[in-house]
């Protein structure tokens, strides 16, 4: 982490210590203007500050995720890609919010968004597993037919 300190139009980076956690603010052209001075990156150390635009975010990550998770284990494919796809994704998507987001996160909200991925994953696994067993008796009838 840094901190820019201005001095006689100088800029100077401080570092800071390593168990200090941000989160950087997103722009479109990645330039915003205070009082008129560009300024390339803003990071929020302040969990308060940080904890709604966090929020905002995960939630409409979460929201993607469920539409596309409810897609894929809707769709007749019987090859069984489809729940591979969505347990890559679940899996995929856990890992982002435990290593970026965790410590801005509260506890709650981290484990409603768990307990929920976690009965897709189930779903997505029993199907999987249906799947397989489907095609494994497939084959056996077929080579027993011969």
């Amino acid at each position: 982490m840094y901190q820019v300190v201005r001095k006689k139009k100088k800029i100077k980076k401080v570092k800071f210590s390593d168990e200090i956690y941000g989160f950087p603010m997103a722009s479109e052209r990645k330039i915003f203007r205070i009082q008129e001075e560009p300024i390339k990156n803003i990071v929020i150390i302040n969990t308060k500050l940080a904890h709604p635009l966090i929020s905002k975010k995960v939630a409409k990550e979460y929201k993607k995720l469920v539409a596309t998770l409810m897609e894929l284990l809707t769709s007749d494919d019987d090859t069984g890609e489809t729940f591979r796809e969505a347990l890559n994704r679940i899996e995929k998507f856990r890992q982002e919010i435990k290593n970026k987001y965790r410590h801005f996160l509260k506890k709650k909200e981290l484990e409603e968004m768990g307990k929920q991925l976690q009965v897709f994953k189930q779903e997505a696994n029993i199907r999987f597993i249906e799947l397989q067993n489907s095609l494994y008796e497939n084959t056996l009838q077929q080579g027993k037919g011969k």
